[in-house]
This record gives C-alpha cells, structure tokens and sequence, in this order.
C-alpha cells in the first residue's frame, strides 16, 4: 500500500515537473502561431492597382464655380486642355507621362510668349516717359498698365497709361526698366530698359505670338483617390480634374 502511494505520489510531481519546464516553451510557440497570422492575413490582401498610362487615359472633367475645364488624356501618351476662367481662355497640347505616381504634361511644340516689341525710342526733351502702341491695344476695353522696375531688390510699381500716352511717376521716381501688362493672361513680357537720364518718346507694337496656349513645362498633377490635381498658382486657383463616366 505504501509503495503504490509512493508511486502515484512520484507520478504527479513528475507531472507538475513537465508543466513548469514546458510552459515557457508552449507559450512561445504559441506566441509564433499568433505572429504568423497577422503576416499570413496581410499577405493575403489583394495589392493596389498600378497606376499606368493605360488606367489612367480618359476625359477629365476639371469644372467648378466660375470655371470650365477639361483635359484628355489620351492612350498613345498626348493629351489635349481647355480652360475658361473669367475673361481668360487658353487651350494646351502636347504629351504626358506617368511618373512616381503623378501625371506630368507637356506643352507641344513650345510655346512662343507673347511680348512687346520697342518700334521707336525718342529723346523728350521735358523729360518723362510717354508711350504708344502702335498695333492699338492688347485687349479692346482693357486699360494698358506698366510695371515700373527700379532696382532688384525693389518691388515694382504700377501705374496705368494715361490717353494721351503720358506714364506717371509715383513720387517723381525714375525707374531704370519698364514691363508693360499683358491684360488678362498670367504672361509677363520683357522689361524694356530705359537709357539715359532724359526723357522718353516711344512706340511699341504687341505681338500676340501664342498667347492663350497654356505653357506646360512638366506640369505635375497629383492623383488623388481618381483625382488629378492641377495646382494653377499664376492663377490663383486649384484644379480637380474628374474622370468622365
């Protein structure tokens, strides 16, 4: 009787022996089966469609308050714009790429800017600076206005033609260039510097060249959620272009 009890009694103690040793073990082992799931499960997930030339062509509609827009993105990589914003219009042509994850274009051909070009630059002998153009002027209705450059690290001043072709001095200040306006479109011309300490009489003629084509020089749209986003900041505005079902 004592020998069973002294066997039954070496049984259990070997039994908790293995509990106490195991345990670690086990629950390590277990720890790596619950690691292995989340890895498994995420795996599992279907991956995010590539963002290609293909997924993305299509005609995008960029239209909101105030503003018509739309741009064509086309298969073979070329793509087509038009805006109407206020009194601008402008229209763009050329290709496209898909590139770290945005969309990029390129106006093609190049644009050619829009400038003025000085005709005839005449001493005044009262001094001051008066100015004609002679192709009459840029947009009918619009008042002609001129920056005036007085130095790089100076902000320039503007100041608006008179009719008889006078262009006022603020303060009597005497700028070194001039840039006229080009009404409407966020397009600036070359400064036209003015030579000497005496006065000026001059003519300049406006050419349009390719005013109103937008001058894309790897123009970045970011997608968001099927959304291209087109900052225009010469224009003060945010374009969300939207596919077209």
């Amino acid at each position: 009787m004592l020998s069973t009890r002294l066997w039954v009694g070496s049984q259990i103690f070997c039994f908790a022996i293995s509990l106490t040793v195991g345990s670690p073990i086990f629950a390590a082992a277990q720890a790596a089966a619950q690691a292995s799931k989340p890895a498994q499960t995420a795996s599992a997930r279907p991956a995010a469609p590539a963002i290609t030339r293909e997924s993305l062509a299509g005609t995008y509609n960029g239209g909101q308050m105030e503003v018509a827009a739309e741009l064509v993105l086309k298969p073979d990589g070329h793509f087509s714009y038009e805006l109407a914003y206020g009194a601008l219009d402008e229209a763009a042509e050329g290709n496209w790429e898909v590139k770290l994850g945005a969309v990029y274009l390129t106006t093609v051909p190049a644009v050619k800017l829009p400038q003025f070009v000085v005709e005839s630059d005449k001493p005044e002998p009262s001094g001051g600076l008066w100015i004609k153009i002679s192709n009459g002027p840029v947009i009918e209705g619009a008042p002609q206005r001129i920056f005036l450059v007085y130095g790089p690290n100076e902000e320039p001043g503007m100041v608006e033609i008179a009719e008889d072709g006078r262009v006022p001095f603020p303060g009597n200040r005497r700028p070194s260039a001039i840039v006229p306006e080009i009404p409407v479109y966020p397009v600036m011309s070359k400064a036209i510097p003015l030579t000497g300490t005496g006065g000026h009489r001059m003519v300049i003629r406006f050419e349009p060249n390719d005013i109103g084509k937008a001058d894309f020089r790897a123009q970045r749209l970011s997608i968001e959620s099927g959304v291209l986003v087109m900052p225009r900041r010469d224009l003060e505005l945010m374009l969300h272009f939207k596919r077209q079902q």
